[in-house]
């Protein structure tokens, strides 16, 4: 692209909007603006695209601009908004533009030029940085630094580079989350973000659909383009959500061009996997294009006896009906085994707790026919329509089945210095959901002011069904398998129990329906102001039966029904007082689901009201260099629900959560990149029945958090990369009297990466890691012993 010089005022108010690395002159980004005041849509397009932009306020005095509407690189963007003005860019040096009166002798200039530096976000020679969210729930797609929120993105490039096979990867490097059980103890990977360590406190979406915390377990790390994790309330974004935080797994996309990867590789242990990751153009016109993902992996694990088996195929086409319209496709199937759970330990005085130390962290616990088989379904769709420069219609609808199954021996402790294994085995759990949403945005200017508002509905429904035969009780249920106590020092097998399950009747044991109609603009006043503002209302109707345990218990069986509805705000205000640095403040409601009794309380399956929580927020964002800082302060009330000391899962009380959050990404040298940050929480419990426990923190919940992963670029051989990480979680208490504590524990992890050109097409990626570097032995949450020093290796072939 070339452009001719003009002549050109010299007084000049220069408007510099510089972000770090010049993210994307040469890389395509959505637009949705309206005519408006062609000063302020030059900047919005210039900050979006991280150009620096030069204006003379005389040339654009009482101009306006010309729509922009669709995928642009950075000058196309703001060649389509200066259509008609009788203005033109004009190149400069050091990268930066200005604007010049387009002459009629221009014809007869020399060109000039314009090139950029390729970024392409969120890889390594960036940083990892990100400067986009893809998916800010309602909002759709937002520059990361003028989102009023506390995001954190985690690339496809970083999952790769530090061999992600779960979530347990990602959240031990988040800066904001507190990893609390392995998704090898049958589980989807725990967390506890922002204080709240409770059941189903983390929210779930694929692609901004949101779906039941359940879902998770179908999200394997392979298909996924990037991984946005939301921390505090979500509910104006997803509808009804949790107030601990949100993820958001961003499915991969088909491809411009042919891509073709192979990745072997090794997990831990003697765990393998092989994994294939293509994608390209289908006809030579572009107009279908796919993206396919298959996986296999199979083999023991780091722990003893423990073995993992996973294996996936996902494909997403992409319809390209017209420059307006786009259609997306996506379908999978996953299946997941695990044998020899990760041990769930149970104590009935937590003084009887042992150090650490006094076991051994790369043993089980548990039996070795202990297992969890989930599998996997779903097929879904989605539009981004623009309807004319003003109006664009985006939806989607997904569908998914699921079916878990899950068997274990959770070694209990009543006595000092030993412990039993009960039996803990559960009929096959079928579960179905819809999710869709449906938006219709606007980009309009009134004045000088430029609107971006979104009107529509998002919602779920999720449906599971159990069989009447849901445990074997009377009897092996509860019983020890073993049949006597085991000192800690040993690790007793024994054949399984004989005992059959799932041959009734299947009926329905809980339906949950969230549903969530909204409205939302985000105003821009000028280059420094822009506002949020929104409207929702939820509403959750809930049904829920305790035939399984009424069945096995021998008493009459309850439903429960909840239908509640709330109105709730969101209001946020956003100050830039340089263009490189963002401030806010925000202010959020949501309701969610009280939540389902789980299997280990007495009131098993019973479900609770639902519930509003409220946030503040206020937060400041800056890139400095080519370094993302971000800053939140907040303060969240919520109802307190817990599985109290007689074994009733009840709401009780309060819990106010105030903390802060300090996180950095990016190259602070231009061999060095840091990804890390600090957490410090105030958590208490309050307003609770119990007056002893008044003011209290809740369990599992560490008040300090500091993470750091860094990468040092060796320039003295291209190509290789010493990778490192240090990984702090304070001081938690495991009882609701805090009276007993687990202890502060630091982990390292250090490996190296080689990469290396085989030709013009083809490259090899070496990758290898130990986590656990000391093999610290440490309490990991009051459930779970950390896992143990682990190998784990790669090869990945592009071509």
């Amino acid at each position: 692209m070339s452009f001719r010089p003009a002549p050109f005022r010299h007084t000049l108010l220069a408007l510099t909007i510089a972000f770090a690395g010049h993210a994307g002159l040469a890389h395509a980004e959505p637009y949705q603006l309206p005519a408006g005041p062609l000063a302020a849509t030059l900047n919005q397009i210039a900050s979006q695209a991280g150009v620096t932009l030069s204006i003379d306020p005389t040339l654009t005095e009482g101009k306006r601009s010309a729509p922009v509407s669709g995928d642009y690189e950075a000058i196309e963007a703001l060649n389509q908004a200066l259509r008609g003005t009788g203005l033109q860019l004009q190149g400069g040096s050091g990268g930066a533009y200005s604007l010049a009166p387009a002459a009629e002798a221009a014809m007869a200039l020399p060109d000039v030029t314009v090139s950029g530096k390729q970024f392409s976000e969120g890889d390594e020679t960036a940083g990892y940085r990100s400067d986009n969210v893809k998916n800010i729930g309602a909002l759709g797609y937002m520059r990361l630094q003028d989102a009023p929120y506390s995001v954190s993105v985690i690339p496809q490039a970083l999952l790769q580079n530090i061999q992600a096979k779960s979530l347990d990867d990602v959240f031990k490097l988040a800066p904001a989350t507190q990893f609390t059980s392995p998704t090898n103890a049958g589980y989807a990977s725990a967390v506890s973000m922002r204080g709240f360590s409770d059941a189903g406190n983390l929210s779930i979406a694929n692609d901004g659909l949101r779906f039941s915390n359940r879902y998770d377990g179908g999200n394997f790390i392979e298909e996924m383009e990037r991984i946005e994790v939301l921390t505090g309330l979500s509910g104006f974004l997803y509808g009804p959500a949790s107030p601990g935080g949100l993820v958001n797994y961003v499915l991969k996309r088909p491809t411009a061009t042919r891509y073709n990867s192979v990745t072997l590789g090794n997990a831990g242990g003697d765990n393998y996997y092989l994994h294939g990751d293509f994608g390209g153009p289908i006809d030579a016109e572009g107009t279908f294009a796919y993206r396919l993902n298959v996986l296999t992996q199979d083999g023991e694990t780091a722990i003893d006896l423990q073995k993992r088996r996973r294996q996936m195929i996902s494909l997403a086409l992409d319809w390209n009906v017209n420059e307006d319209l786009l259609i997306q496709f996506d379908a999978s199937h996953k299946k997941s085994e695990t044998r020899g759970l990760t041990s769930y330990w149970y104590f009935s005085d937590q003084a009887l707790r042992p150090d650490a130390k006094d076991l051994d962290n790369d043993k089980l616990y548990s039996q070795r026919w202990a297992f969890s088989d989930n599998e996997h379904d779903r097929l879904g769709s989605n539009f981004k329509w623009r309807l004319n420069d003003i109006f664009n219609l985006r939806g989607a609808l997904a569908y998914s089945q699921y079916t878990s199954e899950y068997t274990y021996t959770g070694p209990t402790v009543d006595n000092a210095g030993e412990y039993t294994q009960p039996l803990y085995a559960f009929a096959p759990v079928e579960t179905e959901e819809t999710s869709a949403y449906l938006f219709l945005d606007a980009a309009f200017a009134t004045g000088s002011v430029l609107h971006q508002a979104t009107l529509g509905y998002q919602g779920n429904i999720a449906r599971v069904r159990d069989y009447e035969d849901h445990i074997p009780f009377p009897g092996p249920q509860y019983n020890d398998v073993v049949g006597t106590p085991s000192p800690f020092y040993e690790n007793p097998q024994t054949g399984k129990p004989g005992y059959s399950i799932g041959n009734g009747d299947q009926r329905l044991s809980s339906r949950t329906q969230s549903d969530n109609l909204l409205i939302g603009d985000v105003i821009t006043l000028n280059e420094q102001w822009s506002t949020i503002l929104g409207l929702t209302r939820s509403r959750i109707r809930t049904y829920s039966n305790d035939f399984v345990w009424a069945e096995a218990f021998g008493y009459p069986e309850t439903a429960s029904r909840y239908n509640a509805s709330e109105t709730s705000p969101n209001v946020s205000l956003i100050y830039k007082p340089l263009p490189w640095l963002t401030t806010y403040a925000s202010y959020i409601e949501g309701l969610q689901s009280g939540g389902i009794a789980p299997s280990t309380a007495l009131n098993a399956g019973q479900a609770l009201a639902p519930l509003v929580s409220e946030q503040y927020e206020v937060g400041v964002k800056a890139e400095l260099g080519e370094t993302l800082l971000t800053l939140a302060l907040f303060n969240i009330d919520k109802p307190n629900a817990y599985t109290n000391g007689a074994s009733y899962y009840v709401q009780d009380g309060r819990q106010e959560n105030n903390g802060l959050e300090l996180s950095i990404t990016g190259k602070v040298l231009p061999e060095l990149t840091l990804v890390g940050g600090i957490t410090l929480l105030d958590p208490k419990v309050k307003k609770t029945a119990n007056v002893a426990n008044e003011g209290n923190k809740p369990t599992d919940v560490a008040s300090q958090l500091a993470k750091l992963y860094s990468e040092y670029d060796l320039v003295a051989v291209p190509g290789l990369a010493l990778t490192g990480g240090v990984y702090y979680t304070g001081k938690q208490y495991s009882d609701e009297a805090n009276q007993h504590s687990l202890p502060s524990f630091t982990t390292f992890d250090a490996g190296a990466r080689y990469r290396m050109p085989l030709n013009d097409d083809n490259t090899l990626t070496l990758r290898t890691n130990v986590s656990n570097l000391t093999n610290k032995e440490y309490w990991l949450s009051s459930h779970y012993l950390g896992a143990p020093r682990t190998l784990t290796f790669s090869a990945q072939l592009e071509f």
